[in-house]
């Protein structure tokens, strides 16, 4: 496993656990959450904003990583990956909505990858351009 399906991973995982401290660590500076699909609309206070997001559109689910497209060039990566909603009444089920979410990813000083662009909307995003 690449050091970005990690970052990924501990993201999706604190999110489901409801840990902001974690989650925070996930992003880089000037980090910035595509809150809403209404013309792109963005947030720079990432935990407020996934907390928003994880209200408003899965109050009641968990987010299962899936399969993911890595893109590196130097210090950026681009990442394309689908996602899974899972019930949190039944988080063993099987995965119902799927979701394709794209990600920008940076590789800071001390060599750690961390997320500079989060969009769980990915290419749906354009539906609402």
């Amino acid at each position: 496993m690449n050091n970005i399906t990690q970052l990924l991973a501990r993201l999706h995982n604190a999110v489901n656990d409801n840990d902001p401290a974690s989650v925070s660590a996930c992003y880089g500076d000037n980090a910035k959450v595509v809150s809403t699909p209404l013309k792109g609309t963005t947030q720079h206070d990432c935990v407020s904003a996934l907390q928003t997001f994880q209200h408003k559109y899965m109050p009641e689910h968990i987010v299962t990583t899936g399969d993911e497209i890595v893109i590196e060039a130097s210090d950026v990566a681009l990442v394309i990956a689908k996602l899974y909603l899972v019930p949190k009444a039944a988080p063993h089920a099987l995965p119902c909505d799927g979701k394709r979410a794209v990600y920008v990813m940076q590789r800071n000083d001390s060599g750690e990858w961390r997320c500079i662009i989060d969009n769980f909307f990915g290419t749906d995003l354009l539906d609402f351009a």
